[in-house]
């Protein structure tokens, strides 16, 4: 029952991805869609595996910068194995944020004097690359809002990513004038009287190391936006493949607002609410569902090929007191220390 407890989340959003794909796969003309998969043109999918390239890189660069506020200066070859490893466990585990669990874990045990500020900068590196797609998403689809708003499903998808723009804005807001917040005896008590505020002075304090560097944090935004546009010309070198008719911006727009939707802990690796997604809005520029999810699965197995790539790193993985993948439980108390 333990067993069956702690994993209850990971039991539920599996049900829920194996329910949405029969569901999807239901609804589809089957006869018409093995042959879209069958004739896929490999030429265009290598070229998209290529594009996607730099944006490993580019995450392992804007993470070694975080880092580097707290005084870490970590080897990049380091931060480019540890994201590796994040990015291999990112397939199989809730969300597409689920590898950061494993960063966390792993990083802390390669900087053990600096468990809490060099686990923060995990999350901020997540937060920072999340608002730059919500940045971009909103730039691309700012012009569509129209056509996006034409249909229910994909109006209420849309509020939401907007919502979640909004929400961006203002916790950004917040974060920067947050150091300034807590010198304020009154809201540091109050935040100290919290279940966590007796255990977490170390992580206050990496929070206010990491918001005073609005340099670095600025920078590691605008270094994002090219991790975030090379992700859309790899859809678009998917779309190429598929033979189906590029609309430049509705297509961008739907891509990225799809991609940052996915981040919620609805299945795993959005396996089905993906695939939903892409179905709605596509068929607002005249793509049949059919050659909707078949884009959507080979978009998905060609970040899944990038996310295999990262098994090497973390098989080959060399640390004093390397073991086998935590589970969330042993995370938490990192953010503590």
């Amino acid at each position: 029952m333990e067993f069956i407890r702690r994993r209850l989340g990971l039991i539920l959003r599996t049900l829920v991805s194996v329910l949405l794909i029969t569901w999807l796969l239901n609804k589809m003309n089957l006869p018409v869609l093995w042959p879209i998969l069958a004739t896929v043109r490999v030429s265009w999918l290598i070229a998209g595996f290529l594009v996607f390239t730099p944006v490993m890189f580019v995450i392992s660069w804007r993470w070694r910068m975080l880092l580097g506020v707290h005084g870490v200066h970590m080897r990049y070859w380091r931060t480019f194995e540890l994201t590796m490893i994040g990015q291999f466990f990112s397939a199989f585990l809730l969300g597409t944020t689920g590898g950061d669990v494993i960063k966390i874990f792993y990083v802390a045990r390669a900087v053990p004097e600096r468990k809490a500020a060099v686990a923060f900068t995990v999350i901020v590196d997540r937060v920072i690359g999340l608002v730059a797609l919500l940045l971009f998403g909103v730039a691309l689809s700012f012009t569509q809002l129209g056509l996006l708003f034409s249909r229910h499903d994909t109006k209420i998808l849309t509020c939401l990513f907007y919502l979640f723009a909004l929400g961006g804005v203002v916790g950004s807001v917040l974060a920067c004038v947050g150091p300034y917040l807590l010198t304020n005896h009154k809201v540091r008590s109050f935040l100290e009287r919290l279940p966590l505020g007796k255990r977490s002075a170390s992580l206050f304090s990496a929070y206010e190391t990491t918001a005073r560097a609005i340099g670095v944090n600025v920078l590691a935004l605008l270094g994002s936006l090219p991790s975030h546009f090379c992700s859309v010309i790899m859809g678009c070198c998917v779309l190429r493949s598929l033979n189906i008719p590029l609309a430049p911006l509705p297509f961008c727009a739907s891509l990225v607002m799809v991609n940052m939707l996915i981040a919620l802990p609805i299945t795993i690796s959005g396996i089905g609410w993906r695939e939903w997604m892409f179905i709605q809005f596509f068929s607002l520029i005249g793509i049949d569902k059919e050659h909707a999810f078949a884009f959507s699965m080979t978009y998905f197995a060609l970040n899944l090929i990038w996310s295999l790539l990262g098994g090497p790193f973390y098989f080959l993985y060399r640390h004093e007191t390397h073991a086998p993948a935590p589970n969330v439980e042993e995370v938490e108390p990192l953010l503590s220390r």
